[in-house]
């Protein structure tokens, strides 16, 4: 539910706002989001007894802004309706129409088995062909036995498991005989 709300109010901004504008509050907003994480941070946003503007204003003494700009005002807006605990969700959205914009999209490849960098540029490419974007991966090693490939704002995943090939292959001699 929440993450329809930030839908809204991104869609809402970035009408607003032109491309300078735009990464610049996309980057703002990562920063913000990324001070959730800090219990007293959270703390002051919870905090009834601060007062909307007081909490905008701590919120543009975190970034490099000022509360005359768009992102000033959205902020101040966001602190009278209640909704600043929306900012990471908002930071994600930004994300992902930035990814939409510039047609860049980052995606995960996991699992236990390593990935030289020429396989993964591979990959990277493959994917982008298919696609018709930009694509760059993480890797990230850990115990799945096998390798998954997720682009979570395509909608992609693919996954081979050794495991899984090892029963079904086991099934299939065993139908054999």
């Amino acid at each position: 539910m929440r993450e329809v709300v930030a839908k809204k109010y991104v869609k809402a901004l970035i009408l607003t706002l032109d491309a300078n504008e735009f990464d610049k509050a996309s980057e703002e907003f990562r920063k913000l989001a990324s001070a959730f994480s800090i219990s007293k941070f959270n703390f002051i946003i919870d905090s009834p007894m601060i007062d909307a503007k007081s909490k905008s204003d701590f919120l543009l003494s975190l970034i490099d802004d000022n509360s005359n700009s768009k992102l000033g005002r959205f902020l101040m807006l966001l602190s009278q309706k209640h909704r600043l605990h929306l900012i990471p969700e908002i930071s994600k959205e930004f994300e992902y129409q930035k990814a939409i914009r510039d047609s860049k999209f980052k995606g995960l490849i996991s699992g236990n088995i390593d990935i030289t960098p020429a396989q993964k540029s591979e990959l990277e490419s493959k994917f982008s062909n298919k696609f018709d974007v930009k694509v760059e991966f993480e890797t990230i090693k850990n115990d799945f036995n096998g390798i998954k490939i997720e682009l979570d704002d395509l909608g992609v995943e693919v996954s081979f498991s050794i495991d899984r090939l090892r029963a079904q292959m086991s099934e299939y001699i065993l139908k054999a005989i």
